[in-house]
């Protein structure tokens, strides 16, 4: 069980997890596509580097998608997630916050 990570840890992979495994790319700002297209890179690579050590992909069922230990992920077996800071939210509360719109 580990977590490997590149110098910046923008990218991760998380073995033995929830998931047997589970690679990450987030990193700060408002690069959308600049994580996504390193999270592809990085499965890419992941999936290539099991196929070359075991001969086998990962587990891919025509009709449920990708089989996964956690039934809430069957299907793609993506989950994404933004967050965002909203300035003021939690130092000076909801009114404060209304009052700057």
């Amino acid at each position: 069980r580990g977590i490997f990570d590149n110098d910046k840890q923008t990218f991760l992979v998380w073995v033995n997890e929830e998931e047997q495994l589970r690679i990450i790319s987030m990193e700060k700002g408002g690069d959308v596509l600049g994580v996504f297209k390193r999270l592809a890179a990085g499965i890419k690579a992941v999936g290539d580097s099991v196929m070359a050590e075991s001969g086998k992909g990962f587990m891919l069922d025509e009709k449920y998608g990708y089989v996964h230990s956690c039934p809430t992920n069957l299907g793609t077996g993506m989950r994404d997630s933004v967050h965002i800071y909203l300035p003021g939210r939690t130092a000076h509360g909801v009114d404060k916050l209304k009052a700057r719109s």
